[in-house]
């Protein structure tokens, strides 16, 4: 080592061990800006400096420090708590992403949870489908049914005759059922409108000859109900305009799927078509429903697969049942 060298390094040495010039108050405020522009003040809330004591480190020492982390507005880690960021009121939740879809809005043991009604009611579950009700802390919808997902349990028997509203943007029509025309089809009917089967369902085929509809809008449901099907039945009445059949593509292969006639289709006579309903009300409504080309209609099959969410995107004209209810 050169002598130039040497004393470089002693100079070096010598101003590493003099005392700072800086006071601790303007350590700390030059290390606080450091902390703003490091990796962990966004994810972690670490953006105040602090050098009382030594060593100078960037701590949480603000809920502002939270507001700036990414855990603030994923989770709702937005107050400053023993130099961490944790959730300590609503107001952490309500800005928190999970908040709006899920209703996660009140703040519980540190953690976003949902607390009550009002939260479920101000989640995307909630306004996109109906999911309003509050269980075990999570927003569910108040109205489903158990027996959706478990057939077994959708087992009333019908009276005689009743009589369906079905409702869409077009407006409402109403389906009179006999059950002596076809009993099997009629309990089906009967079961599948009182558990909801058919509430939000897309009309998937109008074509000139019928308008179907019946494949649910979530597929595990769609899949459960597709390993129910019914046995054939002698059809009492003819393939007539205004009359409902189940669909049967194979020998006894109905299950929940309906076709409206909207022309005379006797021809289905011979192949075991057997109405159970007609329209009795609201036939116009039928008629109005907008037409498309069996080519461009979307497959069933991939509804089963896909359910609404497939059908949004790729179909988004599609008309659609809103609600199907039991009428006096």
């Amino acid at each position: 080592m050169s002598g130039r060298d040497a004393a470089s390094m002693i100079v070096a040495l010598v101003l590493l061990l003099l005392p700072s010039c800086q006071t601790p108050a303007e350590k700390e405020h030059e290390l606080t800006d450091q902390c703003h522009r490091e990796g962990p003040c966004k994810k972690q809330g670490l953006c105040t400096g602090r050098c009382t004591p030594e060593p100078c480190v960037c701590v949480v020492a603000t809920s502002a420090d939270c507001q700036q982390s990414a855990e603030c507005e994923s989770l709702g880690k937005c107050s400053a708590q023993d130099g961490k960021c944790v959730v300590a009121s609503n107001a952490d939740c309500a800005r928190a992403m999970g908040c709006k879809p899920s209703g996660l809005c009140t703040a519980k043991d540190g953690a976003c949870i949902v607390g009550s009604d009002g939260d479920c009611q101000r989640s995307e579950l909630c306004q996109n489908q109906q999911r309003c009700s509050m269980k075990s802390g999570a927003c569910v919808d108040a109205s489903f049914n158990p027996a959706l997902l478990n057939p077994a349990l959708a087992n009333a028997q019908p009276p005689d005759r009743f009589k369906v509203k079905l409702t869409t943007a077009k407006g409402d029509f109403v389906i009179e059922v006999q059950k002596a025309w076809a009993p099997l089809a009629a309990e089906r009917f009967y079961n599948l409108v009182k558990i909801g089967y058919y509430n939000d369902n897309a009309i998937y085929r109008i074509d000139g000859n019928t308008v179907e509809f019946g494949v649910h809008g979530k597929p595990d449901i769609s899949a459960v109900w597709l390993e129910t099907k019914m046995q054939d039945e002698a059809p009492k009445q003819p393939n007539d305009r205004g009359y409902v059949v189940f669909p049967k593509p194979r020998p006894n292969f109905r299950w929940a799927p309906l076709a409206i006639h909207t022309k005379n289709n006797t021809d289905l006579d011979g192949a075991g078509y057997a109405p159970f309903g007609k329209v009795i009300q609201g036939m116009n409504v039928v008629d109005s429903l907008t037409r498309m080309p069996v080519a461009k209609s979307p497959d069933p099959a991939k509804i089963q697969q896909g359910g609404n969410a497939y059908l949004k995107t790729a179909f988004p004209d599609l008309e659609y049942i809103k609600s199907a209810t039991l009428v006096p």
